[in-house]
């Protein structure tokens, strides 16, 4: 084989395989990923709702039947910084062990996700908010009014979220 012929069987074989990759990871849209990935991929999801800009909230969020979701988005590069999901009126309760919990996540993103949620390590509380952290990332749970809510994080900035919510216990935040 010359030189060449190597060079490109080795490209075609790289190219074939990355193709199969792809082919068979699911595409997911999660924090640290930009905003107009996130919305395209909701847009692929049936159990989510159509998300839509809301100044407010400095992100995007839509509510479908008793399911609410949003995407947070701080930076002026269209970064989302955390995702979250409300579940209200269901019974459903975000916990590590609930069956009902993991289907759900499968569902929405993946099996990777649910392990990663189910098999994390819990680390503190802060009021209402129960922190995990995962492999890939961190999690936040509450029981709020009417429901259940999750949150994802990027797993670096887990720390960050804690000494947050610690310091907005005991000073005026803008929430």
């Amino acid at each position: 084989m010359t030189k060449f012929s190597k060079l490109n069987y080795l490209f075609s074989a790289s190219a074939s395989a990355m193709a199969v990759i792809l082919s068979i990871a699911p595409v997911n849209a999660l924090p640290d990923q930009n905003i107009s990935t996130v919305v395209k991929w909701a847009k692929t999801r049936p159990q989510l709702p159509t998300l839509r800009y809301n100044s407010e909230a400095h992100g995007y969020d839509g509510t479908k039947g008793k399911l609410y979701f949003y995407a947070d988005v701080t930076d002026e590069k269209g970064t989302v910084t955390k995702e979250g999901i409300t579940v209200s009126g269901s019974g459903l309760k975000f916990t590590t062990k609930s069956a009902n919990t993991l289907k759900l996540l499968q569902n929405i993103y993946n099996s990777q996700i649910a392990n990663d949620f189910q098999k994390s390590r819990y680390v503190t509380k802060v009021g209402r908010d129960l922190y995990y952290r995962g492999q890939k990332f961190a999690y936040i749970t509450a029981e709020v009014q009417g429901g259940s809510s999750l949150q994802i994080i990027p797993l670096r900035n887990l720390q960050e979220f804690i000494d947050n919510a610690k310091y907005c216990q005991t000073n005026q935040c803008d929430i």
